[in-house]
């Protein structure tokens, strides 16, 4: 049976990862069909990242003190998310403090 694979250059999967707004459709498409582990390492981080962009808006949004503060994660997630869009597509592997730890552990239970 021949692996599975999306036939993407490695860059082009890892920034469509990335990608605002649809992003982790292709994280999960990516994990689940691709078997180069640059692009599998970058799928998991970036579907971290969007789990922590939601749950720190739907934390700060059910507070009434730091309501305010939805916004400015929602864009700042947006910046990085670009950000790592174009440092992927250029072949960089940008290691995000605490979430390349979780990455690298899920990818070790996951096996890789």
């Amino acid at each position: 049976m021949a692996e599975k694979t999306t036939n993407l250059s490695p860059n082009l999967a890892s920034a469509l990862c990335y990608a605002p707004f649809l992003g982790w459709v292709a994280s999960i498409v990516f994990l689940i069909v691709e078997k180069n582990s640059a692009v599998r390492w970058n799928a998991v981080q970036a579907l971290l990242l969007t789990a922590v962009v939601w749950v720190g808006a739907i934390v700060f949004g059910a507070t009434v003190i730091l309501v305010f503060l939805v916004p400015l994660i929602w864009i700042a997630g947006f910046i990085l998310q670009l950000v790592l869009t174009v440092k992927a597509y250029q072949g960089e592997t940008i290691k995000l403090p605490v979430l390349a730890q979780w990455t690298d552990k899920i990818l070790l239970k996951v096996g890789k």
